[in-house]
C-alpha cells in the first residue's frame, strides 16, 4: 500500500505544488488552473457528469433491487442477477463500439425510428455529454442495483408483515421499511458509481466524443501533448479531493455502524 498507492499520491502532490521551470514550492499550478476557462470548465464539468450519473443510476437502480428481491420469486433471482451482470462480461471496448454503433445517426435506434415514422431524422446523440451519461449510467445501474439487493434481501420480512397489519402500505412500507435498512447499500453504491464517474477516460472519448473534455481526458492530453507533469498532477489532486468528499458519507455510514455494535 505504501509503494504502490501512498508513495504515489505523495509524490503527484510534490508536482502539484512545484514550479515546472525552478522546481520551487508554488500554489501557481492551482490558480494557473482555476484561472484557464478550458480546465475550470473541465472541473464543473466532471463534477456535473458525475451527478447526473449518480441521480439517475439510483433513480433507475432502486425499483429493479427492489423488483429482483420481493417481486421476482426466490429461484429467478440468481438468474435475474445474472441477466443484469452479463453484459459487463465483455470487453468494455466491445461494448462502447457496440454503443457507438447503436447510437450514432445511421445506428439501429435511427433506422427503427425511421422505419416506424417514415420520416428521416437523426438523433445527435453520439458524442455528447448525454451519451457519456448513458454509457456511465449503465454501469452505476448496475453497480447500484447489486448492492441495494444485497442490503434488501437481508431485511426481515417480518417487519413488512407488521407494516401490513398495521395498516400500512407499499409507499409506508418502501419509506420506514425498506429505504432506511436499504441505505448502506445505497450509499456505498452512489459513492462508488461517483468515483468511477469522475475519474473515467474512456466513456467520455469513446462515446462522448471529446469535443467538450472532462478533467481525466484533459489530464491525460496535457501529458500526452506537452509533457506538463505539474499540471496535470495538479489536475489529479484535484481528482482525489473530489474523492475524498465524496467518501465522507460511506465514512459517516461505517462510524455509524460501529457505534451500534
Amino acid at each position: 500500500m505504501t509503494f504502490f498507492f501512498i508513495f504515489p499520491i505523495f509524490h503527484t502532490l510534490r508536482l502539484s505544488f512545484l514550479d515546472p521551470n525552478t522546481g520551487v514550492f508554488t500554489f501557481n499550478n492551482y490558480f494557473a488552473f482555476f484561472s484557464k476557462d478550458i480546465f475550470y470548465d473541465s472541473f464543473f464539468r466532471t463534477l456535473k457528469l458525475s451527478f447526473f450519473v449518480i441521480s439517475f443510476s439510483v433513480i433507475l437502480a432502486f425499483p429493479l433491487a427492489y423488483f429482483i428481491c420481493f417481486v421476482v420469486k426466490k429461484k429467478f433471482r440468481t438468474l435475474a442477477l445474472l441477466i443484469l451482470v452479463a453484459p459487463f462480461w465483455t470487453s468494455f471496448t466491445i461494448r462502447a463500439f457496440s454503443w457507438q454503433l447503436i447510437l450514432s445517426d445511421k445506428g439501429l435506434v435511427t433506422w427503427f425510428i425511421n422505419k416506424v415514422t417514415g420520416y428521416e431524422i437523426k438523433l445527435n446523440f453520439l458524442y455528447t455529454m448525454n451519451a457519456s451519461i448513458f454509457g456511465l449510467t449503465l454501469f452505476g445501474v448496475m453497480l447500484i442495483t447489486l448492492l441495494l439487493f444485497n442490503s434488501m434481501i437481508t431485511i426481515d420480512k417480518r417487519l413488512l408483515e407488521a407494516n401490513s397489519d398495521l395498516g400500512g402500505n407499499k409507499f409506508t412500507e418502501i419509506k420506514n421499511i425498506i429505504l432506511p435498512l436499504s441505505l448502506p447499500g445505497l450509499i456505498i453504491g452512489s459513492v462508488l458509481t461517483f468515483i468511477i464517474a469522475v475519474g473515467d477516460y474512456a466513456v467520455p472519448t469513446l462515446l462522448g466524443g471529446g469535443f467538450k473534455p472532462v478533467l481525466a481526458q484533459l489530464m491525460l492530453s496535457t501529458i500526452k501533448g506537452t509533457f506538463d507533469l505539474n499540471t496535470a498532477a495538479t489536475m489529479a489532486i484535484l481528482l482525489v479531493i473530489i474523492i475524498i468528499i465524496a467518501c465522507i458519507p460511506l465514512l459517516s455510514l461505517i462510524k455509524q455502524v460501529r457505534l451500534e455494535k
